[in-house]
């Protein structure tokens, strides 16, 4: 008996394409089916934060909002580029307690559907304490710093594995690398089978 095809998903919750390819994914996967997620940083702690205003970030992000449109996705596109290792540590958090699809979800939706700024605690406490998990845990994790070594460990093994940028989609020796428009997405997918 075979293993199923799994699907491997690199994104960073700061990443408009990897936001994208989060959206997709839920309009193409059968229901039931989720990728494995795994963080990649795209300005990791402590490089300078990236310029949302220059001009490579700009071009690639309306590159990524023309693919949106094509596959009838709303985003907005934060003028603010924070760090996102704290909300990647989150996610981590919430997946210990059953939430890290819905933790998963909340992030990517309160930067690219209401602009808030990831990077702040106070705002990812806020959006696990709407989970339902405790927002006084969600904090002292948060603040001791409870899963930052699991997130950089991720990347670097992200990295030793030939991984350059995100979003990245792997299943077995496939790879779709940056973002994609929804007929090539579901033309990966379909060779993976995984459709």
């Amino acid at each position: 008996m075979h293993d199923a095809p799994s699907l491997v998903f690199y994104f960073d919750y700061v990443d408009p394409g990897s936001y994208l390819t989060h959206r997709q994914l839920g309009q193409i996967l059968p229901e039931g089916v989720e990728p494995v997620r795994h963080p990649f940083e795209v300005c990791p702690v402590p490089q300078e934060l990236i310029d949302g205003s220059g001009p490579d970030w700009r071009a690639y992000g309306e590159t990524v909002m023309g693919l949106a449109r094509e596959a009838e996705i709303r985003m907005v596109r934060p003028s603010f580029v924070p760090w996102s290792r704290k909300a990647h540590e989150l996610r981590l958090h919430a997946a210990e307690q059953g939430l890290e699809s819905s933790m998963h979800e909340a992030v990517f939706s309160a930067h690219f559907m209401e602009g808030a700024d990831i990077g702040r605690v106070d705002v990812l406490v806020a959006s696990a304490e709407e989970l339902g998990l405790d927002p006084s845990e969600s904090r002292a994790v948060l603040d001791v710093d409870k899963h930052r070594e699991r997130v950089v460990d991720l990347r670097r093994e992200a990295e030793a594995s030939g991984l350059r940028r995100v979003p990245t989609l792997r299943s077995g020796d496939m790879s779709l690398e940056g973002p994609a428009s929804i007929g090539e997405l579901r033309h990966f997918l379909q060779q993976a089978r995984l459709l």
